[in-house]
Protein backbone atom coordinates (compact mmCIF):
# COMPACT_ATOMS: atom_id res chain seq x y z
CA UNK A 1 0.00 0.00 0.00
CA UNK A 2 2.75 2.17 0.72
CA UNK A 3 4.91 1.56 -2.61
CA UNK A 4 1.96 2.23 -4.51
CA UNK A 5 0.68 5.30 -2.90
CA UNK A 6 4.17 7.04 -2.74
CA UNK A 7 4.75 5.93 -6.49
CA UNK A 8 1.07 7.70 -6.90
CA UNK A 9 0.15 10.13 -4.57
CA UNK A 10 -2.57 11.05 -5.54
CA UNK A 11 -3.52 6.74 -5.98
CA UNK A 12 -7.59 6.18 -4.87
CA UNK A 13 -8.72 4.75 -1.82
CA UNK A 14 -10.64 2.28 -4.62
CA UNK A 15 -7.20 1.17 -6.39
CA UNK A 16 -5.75 0.59 -3.16
CA UNK A 17 -8.81 -1.52 -1.86
CA UNK A 18 -8.50 -3.42 -5.04
CA UNK A 19 -4.72 -4.11 -5.19
CA UNK A 20 -4.66 -4.86 -1.37
CA UNK A 21 -8.24 -7.02 -1.68
CA UNK A 22 -9.79 -4.98 1.23
CA UNK A 23 -13.21 -3.13 1.70
CA UNK A 24 -12.79 0.70 0.65
CA UNK A 25 -13.18 2.06 3.73
CA UNK A 26 -10.26 -0.42 5.41
CA UNK A 27 -8.11 1.28 2.75
CA UNK A 28 -9.27 4.77 3.39
CA UNK A 29 -8.04 4.31 6.76
CA UNK A 30 -4.84 2.83 6.02
CA UNK A 31 -4.02 5.52 3.61
CA UNK A 32 -4.77 8.27 6.29
CA UNK A 33 -2.83 6.93 9.29
CA UNK A 34 -0.09 6.72 6.77
CA UNK A 35 -0.31 10.34 5.25
CA UNK A 36 -0.94 11.60 8.87
CA UNK A 37 2.04 9.39 10.03
CA UNK A 38 4.52 10.60 7.15
CA UNK A 39 5.13 7.06 6.24
CA UNK A 40 3.45 8.57 2.51
CA UNK A 41 3.37 12.08 0.38
CA UNK A 42 -0.06 13.71 0.99
CA UNK A 43 -2.62 14.38 -1.72
CA UNK A 44 -2.90 17.14 -4.11
CA UNK A 45 -5.61 18.10 -1.90
CA UNK A 46 -3.35 18.75 1.29
CA UNK A 47 -6.17 19.28 4.26
CA UNK A 48 -2.73 19.47 6.74
CA UNK A 49 -1.25 22.05 4.39
CA UNK A 50 -1.46 25.04 6.87
CA UNK A 51 -0.79 23.43 10.16
CA UNK A 52 2.27 21.51 8.45
CA UNK A 53 3.91 24.71 7.40
CA UNK A 54 3.22 26.55 10.46
CA UNK A 55 5.18 23.50 12.36
CA UNK A 56 7.56 24.08 9.95
CA UNK A 57 7.84 27.70 10.65
CA UNK A 58 8.40 27.10 14.19
CA UNK A 59 10.82 24.51 13.73
CA UNK A 60 12.95 26.20 11.27
CA UNK A 61 13.07 29.21 13.63
CA UNK A 62 14.36 27.02 16.63
CA UNK A 63 15.54 23.72 15.62
CA UNK A 64 16.13 22.91 19.08
CA UNK A 65 12.71 23.08 20.48
CA UNK A 66 10.98 20.20 21.49
CA UNK A 67 7.90 18.46 19.94
CA UNK A 68 5.94 19.51 22.96
CA UNK A 69 6.71 23.28 22.77
CA UNK A 70 5.54 23.02 19.08
CA UNK A 71 2.50 20.86 20.00
CA UNK A 72 1.36 23.72 22.99
CA UNK A 73 1.85 26.67 20.09
CA UNK A 74 -0.50 24.75 17.98
CA UNK A 75 -2.46 23.66 20.20
CA UNK A 76 -2.01 20.01 18.87
CA UNK A 77 -0.67 17.09 20.41
CA UNK A 78 3.07 15.77 19.94
CA UNK A 79 2.29 12.42 18.18
CA UNK A 80 0.58 15.18 14.86
CA UNK A 81 3.19 17.14 15.33
CA UNK A 82 5.62 14.10 14.72
CA UNK A 83 4.01 13.00 11.38
CA UNK A 84 3.67 16.63 10.67
CA UNK A 85 7.62 17.72 10.51
CA UNK A 86 7.97 13.83 9.51
CA UNK A 87 5.95 14.50 6.14
CA UNK A 88 7.74 17.65 5.76
CA UNK A 89 10.73 15.99 5.77
CA UNK A 90 9.69 13.60 3.29
CA UNK A 91 8.39 16.04 1.06
CA UNK A 92 11.70 18.31 1.07
CA UNK A 93 10.33 21.18 3.13
CA UNK A 94 13.11 20.75 5.80
CA UNK A 95 16.94 19.52 5.29
CA UNK A 96 17.08 15.22 5.89
CA UNK A 97 17.63 14.34 9.07
CA UNK A 98 17.06 18.19 10.50
CA UNK A 99 14.25 16.50 12.25
CA UNK A 100 16.02 14.54 14.53
CA UNK A 101 17.21 17.57 16.27
CA UNK A 102 13.95 17.91 18.10
CA UNK A 103 15.52 15.18 20.59
CA UNK A 104 18.74 16.19 21.23
CA UNK A 105 18.90 19.93 22.49
CA UNK A 106 21.29 21.21 24.26
CA UNK A 107 19.52 21.07 27.45
CA UNK A 108 19.60 17.20 26.79
CA UNK A 109 23.14 17.00 28.59
CA UNK A 110 23.84 13.91 27.17
CA UNK A 111 26.21 12.41 24.76
CA UNK A 112 25.15 12.61 21.01
CA UNK A 113 24.65 8.82 19.53
CA UNK A 114 23.94 7.85 16.12
CA UNK A 115 22.85 3.89 15.51
CA UNK A 116 21.17 2.20 12.49
CA UNK A 117 20.37 -1.13 12.48
CA UNK A 118 19.50 -3.90 10.46
CA UNK A 119 18.83 -7.72 10.26
CA UNK A 120 18.67 -10.67 8.21
CA UNK A 121 16.63 -12.92 7.93
CA UNK A 122 14.95 -15.56 5.24
CA UNK A 123 11.97 -13.15 4.35
CA UNK A 124 8.16 -12.71 5.86
CA UNK A 125 7.68 -14.34 9.12
CA UNK A 126 9.83 -17.68 8.20
CA UNK A 127 11.90 -18.76 10.81
CA UNK A 128 15.60 -19.68 10.35
CA UNK A 129 19.14 -18.52 10.63
CA UNK A 130 18.96 -14.79 10.93
CA UNK A 131 21.64 -12.17 11.64
CA UNK A 132 21.74 -8.98 13.28
CA UNK A 133 24.28 -5.42 12.42
CA UNK A 134 24.67 -2.03 13.86
CA UNK A 135 26.32 0.76 13.01
CA UNK A 136 27.57 3.16 16.13
CA UNK A 137 28.80 6.72 15.72
CA UNK A 138 29.51 8.57 18.89
CA UNK A 139 29.03 12.32 17.65
CA UNK A 140 27.29 14.28 14.92
CA UNK A 141 30.69 14.46 13.29
CA UNK A 142 30.74 12.22 9.95
CA UNK A 143 34.30 11.39 10.78
CA UNK A 144 33.76 10.43 14.15
CA UNK A 145 34.41 7.24 16.14
CA UNK A 146 32.70 4.52 14.41
CA UNK A 147 31.62 0.48 15.67
CA UNK A 148 30.53 -2.23 13.95
CA UNK A 149 28.34 -4.61 15.48
CA UNK A 150 26.91 -7.85 14.24
CA UNK A 151 25.97 -11.52 15.24
CA UNK A 152 24.15 -14.65 14.85
CA UNK A 153 20.54 -15.80 15.68
CA UNK A 154 20.15 -19.57 15.17
CA UNK A 155 16.12 -19.35 14.68
CA UNK A 156 14.71 -16.32 14.16
CA UNK A 157 12.54 -14.22 11.83
CA UNK A 158 12.88 -10.59 10.42
CA UNK A 159 11.15 -8.79 13.49
CA UNK A 160 12.79 -10.83 15.96
CA UNK A 161 16.56 -9.81 14.16
CA UNK A 162 15.26 -6.23 14.02
CA UNK A 163 14.35 -6.34 17.64
CA UNK A 164 17.81 -7.88 18.34
CA UNK A 165 20.26 -5.32 16.39
CA UNK A 166 18.21 -2.23 18.23
CA UNK A 167 19.08 -4.40 22.24
CA UNK A 168 22.43 -5.20 21.54
CA UNK A 169 22.95 -2.29 20.02
CA UNK A 170 21.55 0.22 23.06
CA UNK A 171 23.57 -2.12 25.05
CA UNK A 172 26.92 -1.41 23.80
CA UNK A 173 26.14 2.54 24.91
CA UNK A 174 28.14 2.00 28.58
CA UNK A 175 26.39 5.40 29.82
CA UNK A 176 23.41 7.09 29.11
CA UNK A 177 23.04 8.93 25.63
CA UNK A 178 21.13 10.81 23.38
CA UNK A 179 20.80 8.05 20.67
CA UNK A 180 18.82 8.53 17.45
CA UNK A 181 18.13 5.03 16.43
CA UNK A 182 17.93 4.64 12.63
CA UNK A 183 15.72 1.33 11.82
CA UNK A 184 13.86 -0.11 8.19
CA UNK A 185 11.26 -1.83 10.01
CA UNK A 186 7.98 -0.01 10.56
CA UNK A 187 6.66 -2.32 13.55
CA UNK A 188 9.81 -2.14 15.30
CA UNK A 189 9.37 1.53 15.04
CA UNK A 190 6.35 1.67 15.76
CA UNK A 191 5.81 -0.32 19.13
CA UNK A 192 8.73 1.60 20.18
CA UNK A 193 7.42 5.15 19.75
CA UNK A 194 4.37 4.03 21.16
CA UNK A 195 2.15 4.24 18.02
CA UNK A 196 1.54 0.64 18.09
CA UNK A 197 0.85 -2.16 20.62
CA UNK A 198 3.26 -4.88 20.46
CA UNK A 199 1.26 -7.86 20.37
CA UNK A 200 4.34 -10.80 19.41
CA UNK A 201 8.11 -11.34 20.36
CA UNK A 202 6.94 -9.66 23.92
CA UNK A 203 10.44 -11.37 25.48
CA UNK A 204 12.36 -8.97 23.22
CA UNK A 205 10.22 -5.94 23.87
CA UNK A 206 10.70 -6.75 27.26
CA UNK A 207 14.62 -6.86 27.09
CA UNK A 208 14.49 -3.55 24.56
CA UNK A 209 12.31 -1.52 27.19
CA UNK A 210 15.55 -2.41 29.67
CA UNK A 211 17.74 -1.24 27.22
CA UNK A 212 16.36 1.88 26.65
CA UNK A 213 15.52 3.04 30.17
CA UNK A 214 18.88 4.96 30.47
CA UNK A 215 19.06 7.14 27.05
CA UNK A 216 17.28 9.01 25.39
CA UNK A 217 15.72 7.74 22.25
CA UNK A 218 14.64 9.05 18.84
CA UNK A 219 12.97 6.28 16.79
CA UNK A 220 13.63 7.31 12.84
CA UNK A 221 11.83 4.97 10.56
CA UNK A 222 14.20 4.78 7.29
CA UNK A 223 13.63 3.43 3.83
CA UNK A 224 15.33 0.05 3.46
CA UNK A 225 18.55 -0.11 1.45
CA UNK A 226 17.83 3.30 -0.33
CA UNK A 227 18.41 6.72 1.10
CA UNK A 228 20.86 5.93 4.55
CA UNK A 229 24.24 5.46 3.94
CA UNK A 230 24.21 3.68 7.48
CA UNK A 231 21.28 1.30 7.09
CA UNK A 232 22.89 0.00 3.67
CA UNK A 233 26.26 -0.64 5.90
CA UNK A 234 24.47 -2.07 8.74
CA UNK A 235 22.28 -4.17 5.82
CA UNK A 236 25.57 -5.35 4.41
CA UNK A 237 27.28 -6.23 7.46
CA UNK A 238 23.92 -8.39 8.55
CA UNK A 239 24.16 -10.37 5.15
CA UNK A 240 27.42 -10.80 5.66
CA UNK A 241 26.97 -12.38 9.62
CA UNK A 242 24.42 -14.32 8.06
CA UNK A 243 25.69 -15.84 4.77
CA UNK A 244 29.14 -16.78 6.93
CA UNK A 245 26.50 -18.53 9.68
CA UNK A 246 24.73 -20.37 6.73
CA UNK A 247 28.37 -21.89 5.55
CA UNK A 248 29.41 -22.60 8.99
CA UNK A 249 26.32 -24.67 9.46
CA UNK A 250 26.31 -26.11 6.03
CA UNK A 251 30.07 -27.55 6.40
CA UNK A 252 29.43 -29.11 10.11
CA UNK A 253 26.41 -30.89 8.36
CA UNK A 254 28.42 -31.97 5.45
CA UNK A 255 30.68 -33.42 8.16
CA UNK A 256 28.51 -35.09 9.76
CA UNK A 257 26.96 -36.70 7.03
CA UNK A 258 29.79 -37.98 5.54
CA UNK A 259 30.53 -35.47 3.20
CA UNK A 260 34.44 -34.98 3.70
CA UNK A 261 35.24 -33.52 0.51
CA UNK A 262 32.84 -30.69 0.77
CA UNK A 263 33.58 -29.88 4.51
CA UNK A 264 37.76 -29.60 3.51
CA UNK A 265 37.07 -27.26 0.54
CA UNK A 266 35.29 -25.05 2.70
CA UNK A 267 38.07 -25.22 5.04
CA UNK A 268 40.45 -24.75 2.80
CA UNK A 269 38.38 -21.85 0.90
CA UNK A 270 38.23 -19.83 4.56
CA UNK A 271 42.23 -19.87 4.69
CA UNK A 272 42.36 -22.40 7.61
CA UNK A 273 43.86 -25.13 5.94
CA UNK A 274 46.80 -24.70 3.40
CA UNK A 275 45.88 -28.28 1.97
CA UNK A 276 45.66 -31.87 3.06
CA UNK A 277 46.83 -35.54 2.46
CA UNK A 278 45.26 -39.06 3.33
CA UNK A 279 46.54 -41.91 4.66
CA UNK A 280 44.78 -45.15 4.57
CA UNK A 281 45.16 -48.57 6.38
CA UNK A 282 43.52 -51.30 7.88
CA UNK A 283 43.84 -54.05 10.86
CA UNK A 284 41.93 -56.83 12.38
CA UNK A 285 40.21 -60.04 10.46
CA UNK A 286 39.75 -59.67 6.28
CA UNK A 287 35.99 -60.53 6.92
CA UNK A 288 35.50 -57.13 9.39
CA UNK A 289 38.60 -55.33 9.33
CA UNK A 290 39.21 -51.50 11.11
CA UNK A 291 39.81 -48.92 8.33
CA UNK A 292 42.28 -46.54 9.13
CA UNK A 293 42.51 -42.83 8.19
CA UNK A 294 45.26 -40.33 8.93
CA UNK A 295 45.18 -36.39 8.11
CA UNK A 296 48.47 -34.09 7.32
CA UNK A 297 47.79 -30.92 6.87
CA UNK A 298 49.19 -27.29 7.98
CA UNK A 299 47.53 -24.54 10.07
CA UNK A 300 47.50 -20.99 8.17
CA UNK A 301 47.32 -19.44 11.51
CA UNK A 302 50.12 -20.46 12.79
CA UNK A 303 52.37 -22.45 10.02
CA UNK A 304 52.22 -25.72 12.03
CA UNK A 305 51.86 -29.33 10.72
CA UNK A 306 49.16 -31.14 11.85
CA UNK A 307 48.52 -34.91 11.91
CA UNK A 308 45.27 -36.45 12.97
CA UNK A 309 44.16 -39.88 12.52
CA UNK A 310 40.75 -41.68 12.99
CA UNK A 311 39.33 -44.98 12.36
CA UNK A 312 35.86 -46.63 11.33
CA UNK A 313 34.49 -49.35 9.78
CA UNK A 314 34.89 -48.01 6.47
CA UNK A 315 36.90 -45.91 4.64
CA UNK A 316 35.14 -42.96 4.40
CA UNK A 317 33.82 -42.95 8.08
CA UNK A 318 37.32 -43.05 9.29
CA UNK A 319 38.13 -40.05 7.15
CA UNK A 320 35.08 -38.52 9.09
CA UNK A 321 36.32 -39.38 12.37
CA UNK A 322 40.30 -38.23 11.56
CA UNK A 323 38.62 -34.43 10.04
CA UNK A 324 36.65 -34.23 13.11
CA UNK A 325 39.03 -35.04 15.23
CA UNK A 326 41.15 -31.80 12.96
CA UNK A 327 38.62 -29.47 13.59
CA UNK A 328 38.45 -29.88 17.32
CA UNK A 329 42.31 -29.69 17.30
CA UNK A 330 42.16 -26.50 15.80
CA UNK A 331 39.81 -25.05 17.79
CA UNK A 332 37.33 -24.39 14.88
CA UNK A 333 33.68 -22.78 15.94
Amino acid sequence: MIAAATVEPDVTDEVIAEKLGVPPKQARRLLWAARRNGRIPPTAEDPDRGLRSAAVAIFMRAPDSSKQAIADELGIGKRRVYGLLRTAELLGEIPPGMRARMDQRSDCGLPLVFVWTDGSAPGGNRYGPSAWAAIIRWGADPSAEVRKLGGRLPESNSARAELAAAIHALRALHRPACVTLHCDHDTVVDGATGQATPRAHLDLWDELREASASHHITWLWVRAHRTSRGNRDADSLARAVRKDSRLRKSWREDLRAGRVANAVNHLVHIGRLRHLTWEFSTIGPLHRPTHIATAATVDNHIGEHLTTTGTGSSKAAAKTDALTRLVATLGIE
